[in-house]
């Protein structure tokens, strides 16, 4: 058996078939390897950045020690790239496997496996993320009253900001955690400053960086799709991941949802509701003047050039900074 690399279209479309045997679907990817034996496929595994993923092995190999070569081989050329901490969603079938190489269980369902490696830890980071909040809000204990908010805010509406509002009347303490992947026409940080003024005036509310850790690529990689599907079984491992670190660690009593139309984030908010239960306090549409606010009708009236209807849907704590924004961005 020999371990290569995945170069030729050829090997490539091998490879996509090969894993359709296990129900298995390779989508982005940045490589692949393959093991080779009598010169067909009996093995293979891919990654996108530092994550690991589609990790299959012919069952008359898996006693041979073929996935942990692939899974060596894959470590040693991340290590090549300077890339030190990897994540790897996997079948349960393969856990020990990754276990044996380090790995640490993060949190696991009947189909998937989500496991880090290598330098970073979700408990530090989340941790880390604890104390940045308590030096803005105060103490958080076991009992604070204290509910969270996730917002992508591509960009900033009175829409996040009534549902941010709605959480801040509701308790004593409220994160908002802003989307930190860069994948939204707004960049991250003009979407951060953009919350942050328009909640810097709730002085119980925390607006911070969101982490790789939830919707993000990592979590939720379907979030950042233009179509409507969701993997229904990584959007179940982001609602646990913060379910069992989020909510642990930060003592979340409350998760707020604005309701949602667009099919793949109705079908996000049926699994959080699936596994947090009466944790989810889903919030109905903020409507103003018979219109239903949403960040995509401000992106309409932007590409049609109209700063000026835009604008009555922006909070007015950054009207200044959207329209010097949008100016440089749609040469309004």
């Amino acid at each position: 058996m020999i371990v290569k690399e995945a170069l030729l279209q050829g090997e490539k479309q091998q490879i996509k078939e090969f894993l359709t045997k296990f129900s298995l679907k390779m989508d982005e990817v940045e490589g692949s390897l393959y093991l080779e034996d009598d010169d067909k496929i009996v093995g293979t595994i891919s990654y996108l950045g530092n994550i690991i993923k589609c990790l299959a092995v012919d069952p008359l190999y898996q006693s041979e020690n073929a996935a942990t070569l692939l899974i060596n081989e894959l470590i040693s050329r991340l290590n090549e790239k300077n890339i030190y901490s990897y994540f790897v969603f996997t079948k349960p079938m393969y856990q020990n496997i990754f276990l044996s190489f380090g790995f640490r269980l993060i949190v696991k369902d009947d189909k998937v496996v989500f496991l880090e490696g290598g330098n970073d830890k979700i408990e530090e980071e989340i941790k880390k993320i604890k104390r940045k909040l308590e030096f803005y809000l105060g103490p958080i204990e076991e009992n604070s009253d204290i509910a969270c908010v996730i917002v992508n805010a591509n960009p900033m509406t009175t829409g996040h900001e009534y549902l941010i509002e709605t959480a801040s009347k509701n308790h004593d303490q409220v994160v908002v955690f802003v989307v930190e992947e860069d994948k939204s026409i707004f960049s991250f940080q003009e979407r951060l400053t953009l919350v942050y003024l328009a909640c810097k005036r709730l002085e119980n509310v925390a607006v911070i960086p969101s982490s790789k850790y939830i919707v993000s690529s990592l979590t939720f990689p379907s979030y950042f799709l233009p179509s409507d599907s969701v993997d229904t079984e990584l959007a179940r491992i982001d609602a646990l991941v913060y379910k069992n670190y989020f909510k642990k660690i930060i003592h979340f009593k409350k998760r707020y949802l604005g309701k949602e139309t667009k099919e793949k984030m109705v079908k996000y908010n049926e699994v959080l509701k699936e596994e947090l239960g009466e944790d989810i306090i889903e919030v109905e549409r903020y409507v103003e003047d018979g219109v239903v606010v949403s960040a995509s009708l401000v992106r309409k009236y932007l590409e049609n050039k109209d700063l000026d209807s835009a604008l009555k849907y922006i909070p007015k704590g950054n009207q200044t900074f959207f329209s010097l924004m949008v100016k440089d961005k749609y040469g309004i």
